[in-house]
């Protein structure tokens, strides 16, 4: 069958003057999918929409052009309302197209979806071998897709039909490699405080997390927590430098490695191989993961850079978040990323539930007062899936599916999705741009960034400027 999956765009508008510091980045979820039907002999397309800022006419000339059987599309929550509208427009142009939506969104509000969309079928949680099954049967003929775990659909009396979940896939290796071709690997980044080199892509070396954040959409693919064998892992690093040239891998894992074990085998058989000499990696890990020993391997091994996620300054804070670690924990974590000279980059939320101004102060001097890198200050958006979306629109806080506004760097107050009642949006928004000005405006920062580190490119330093100011 001839199967097109697309990557929707979102309203840039609503990132405002920091719109410019948003990199395409690789989408991984769609890359496996797309091997996934590859495999199975599908003849499969894909269009980045988000990356190419194509409009939706233009989104729709391929889509004639290609005249796909069936048409597969993510929904992340600020990409929705894009996605949706590409649904319907395919479905008057070409009305026989089956569509399949996925990702959290399309997870969370199915039911939605399918009774107010021209979306055909949702699939659940991990989607490779649910759609393959899916379009297995659509090219069978077959109208009876009971048997399908993780999908949902209407019925012919217009109810909604969920089948049973879909075991997690417990075998991650099993999985192709994701096909990077059919996408503009080469205009990918990871956001300019995860750059290294390029061109980067992503991998994945586990999958779920045994962490239970408040604020994290990933709750909704549970805590079964999978991972893959670190040789393998290895032959995927090394055929990406191969095949596409890849100079920088991101890994998507919320924490890598978490296994200890996995991280000795992972990079010693990255020295064992040369690798990393000829490219480096960087992941995301939480603070209460990180030693000495663990450092250093990771250095030798090519890891250049660290995602932190902080969060915050206030303790209490954290505890109300289930963060399960203190800031003297994160204090220990950066001096250690310091000494063994591995850059380190801080996410910090503003505007968690019960912060006062006092407490948003605190954490923007917390992080000038670690020796961090980077500094990402976001304004909290309970994001669907997570334990967050759920306490709040129980208490009738999250009455609103403007989806297109739920961003962490939303410039317009009267659109900004949650604020605690401690505060005013306007005083969110005025706290994140001089968060930002009183940590990259220091003089030891800017020398750092401009003599030391230099990987923030004329055009993202402009942006950044921009938004800091205006």
């Amino acid at each position: 069958m001839r199967v097109l999956l697309v990557n929707p765009a979102m309203n840039m508008e609503s990132l405002g003057k920091f719109q410019g510091l948003l990199e395409p980045m690789p989408v991984i979820g769609l890359a496996y999918i797309a091997a996934v039907l590859q495999q199975d002999g599908h003849r499969v397309k894909a269009i980045d929409q988000f990356t190419y800022g194509m409009t939706i006419p233009r989104v729709m000339e391929q889509v004639r052009e290609f005249r796909p059987d069936v048409l597969g599309i993510g929904m992340l929550t600020p990409s929705t309302p894009v996605a949706l509208a590409i649904a319907d427009a395919t479905r008057q142009l070409l009305p026989e197209c089956r569509i399949v939506a996925g990702n959290v969104h399309a997870d969370i509000f199915y039911k939605d979806i399918l009774r107010n969309s021209a979306v055909d079928f949702v699939v659940h949680g991990e989607g490779e071998y649910t759609i393959s099954e899916l379009v297995a049967a659509l090219e069978g003929g077959t109208d009876d897709y009971s048997s399908i775990c993780g999908l949902s659909y209407l019925n012919d009396d217009g109810t909604v039909h969920k089948t049973p979940a879909r075991p997690v896939i417990s075998d991650l290796d099993a999985l192709p490699y994701p096909a990077w071709n059919l996408f503009p690997y080469t205009r990918y980044g990871l956001l300019p405080f995860a750059d290294v080199a390029h061109p980067v892509l992503s991998m994945t070396g586990s999958r779920g997390c045994p962490y239970r954040c408040e604020f994290c959409s990933l709750l909704y693919t549970g805590s079964n927590y999978r991972k893959r064998d670190p040789i393998k892992i290895v032959d995927e690093y090394e055929y990406l430098h191969e095949r596409y040239g890849v100079k920088q891998i991101g890994f998507v894992d919320p924490i890598f490695p978490l296994n200890k074990k996995i991280l000795f085998q992972f990079c010693e058989e990255l020295m064992r191989r040369g690798l990393q000499k000829k490219l480096c990696w960087l992941s995301e890990t939480r603070v209460d993961r990180i030693d000495r020993e663990s450092l250093r391997v990771m250095r030798a091994s090519g890891c250049r850079r660290v995602l932190l996620g902080i969060e915050s300054g206030v303790d209490l804070l954290l505890e109300n978040v289930n963060k399960t670690f203190t800031t003297e924990t994160t204090r220990r974590a950066v001096r250690m990323l310091r000494e063994e000279g591995i850059d380190s980059v801080g996410l910090f939320m503003i505007g968690l539930p019960g912060e006062t101004p006092e407490m948003t102060r605190q954490t923007i001097d917390f992080a000038k007062s670690l020796d961090l890198d980077f500094a990402k200050f976001a304004i909290t958006v309970p994001f669907p899936g997570s334990q967050m979306f759920e306490d709040l629109r129980r208490e009738g806080r999250l009455d609103r599916d403007d989806w297109e506004n739920w961003t962490t760097f939303q410039p317009d107050p009267d659109k900004m999705i949650f604020v605690p009642r401690e505060v005013s949006p306007e005083y969110l928004i005025r706290m994140q741009k001089k968060g930002l000005r009183e940590f990259y405006l220091r003089p030891q920062m800017i020398y750092r960034h401009l003599v030391e580190i230099r990987t923030i490119n004329a055009r993202q330093l402009l942006h950044g400027v921009k938004g800091m100011f205006f």
